[in-house]
């Protein structure tokens, strides 16, 4: 291979390798990760490093994010593969040739013109790496993935901003108000009473609105938001999915708070009891015995309640439960339903 069209592509694959990332990183955004715990995983996962944290059950604890690892892992290995083999096709290239024609007439040959291109690319892709440039960058990858889906344009778009315990601070992007909020004023919507959120700051096109208690949402404000992720999500998702969606089907949100080995702590929000609890106290459903899980303590409205053995699950409450988080998965999410419990 002609060592300059060698480099060319080595920089074709590091420019697409720089952006592969980029691209990856809002994938996993838009699941709802925050961007620092982003940044590392990607990495680590492109890499295939194997550098594992507490933060990677975030994304093994997840389908949608299970699914973009994966793909990310498999792309990573692909660009390494193909990376290293251009540089050894490089090296082999330098040991052989005894001379390199440096005339200025072969500058003009095409794989020059390939050279120049692709050296403009990765240029491209360092200056869109600089902080302040690649926050615009991803904003605007962002907006192009929201945009080219039907669905998203017409539910909001929550991205985590930081995590403390069971609490979140959170962006919301409003693509459509919820049904508590529509010509209502934020004194009237009582989203601390009912949902134990509350309004930091909202962002209307390039101006910072003053949250008073006359604010009232539009559609299309960035809304900062603090409490419980669960009841960030119940609030400002999950209603508007209610509302927005003809399919309106079922599910259990499961969110992992802390694992242990196999098994974790989580929560879990139920909009369809499961038929082993369906108006079953707690203690005839036999959890401990059949999926080695215990029910800790339950929300039901803005009370916390103490799970007794004669609690009855209800559909709405929030349960913070121990076990093994396949079984939990199994019980709860049902996404598992032909696996038997651990």
């Amino acid at each position: 291979m002609n060592i300059w069209l060698a480099l060319a592509l080595i920089l074709a694959v590091v420019t697409f390798y720089l952006l592969a990332i980029e691209i990856f990183s809002v994938a996993f955004k838009l699941t709802g990760l925050s961007s620092k715990k982003i940044k590392f995983q990607v990495a680590s996962l492109f890499t295939s490093t194997g550098f594992t944290t507490s933060e990677s059950e975030l994304i093994t604890g997840d389908d949608r994010r299970r699914r973009i690892a994966t793909t990310c892992m498999y792309t990573g290995h692909i660009f390494s593969v193909a990376f290293m083999g251009l540089i050894i096709n490089v090296f082999f290239t330098l040991v052989n040739v005894k001379e390199i024609d440096f005339s200025i007439q072969t500058y003009t040959e095409w794989y020059f013109i390939i050279l120049y291109i692709t050296s403009g690319l990765f240029l491209i892709m360092l200056v869109l790496k600089i902080p302040p440039i690649n926050k615009h960058f991803q904003k605007f990858l962002e907006a192009l993935a929201l945009n080219s889906s039907k669905k998203s344009r017409n539910t909001n778009h929550l991205t985590i901003l930081d995590m403390q315990g069971k609490h979140a601070i959170a962006e919301v992007v409003l693509n459509y108000i919820p049904s508590f909020a529509v010509d209502t004023p934020l004194s009237e919507m009582a989203l601390t009473k009912n949902y134990s959120v509350n309004v930091l700051s909202i962002k209307r096109g390039k101006r910072i609105v003053d949250v008073t208690k006359d604010t009232m949402f539009r559609k299309g404000d960035i809304v900062i938001v603090f409490g419980i992720l669960n009841d960030i999500k119940q609030a400002f998702i999950s209603s508007v999915s209610d509302e927005s969606t003809k399919d309106n089907e079922k599910y259990n949100e499961i969110n992992l708070i802390n694992n242990y080995g196999s098994n974790a702590l989580v929560e879990v929000y139920i909009d369809e009891v499961p038929e082993v609890l369906e108006g079953v106290k707690i203690i005839d459903a036999n959890l401990k015995d059949r999926y080695s899980i215990t029910i800790g303590i339950i929300k039901r409205g803005d009370n916390y309640i103490y799970a007794s053995k004669d609690t009855v699950i209800k559909k709405g409450d929030t349960l913070t439960l121990f076990g093994p988080y396949k079984n939990i998965k199994v019980l709860f999410k049902n996404d598992d339903k032909d696996n038997k419990a651990e």
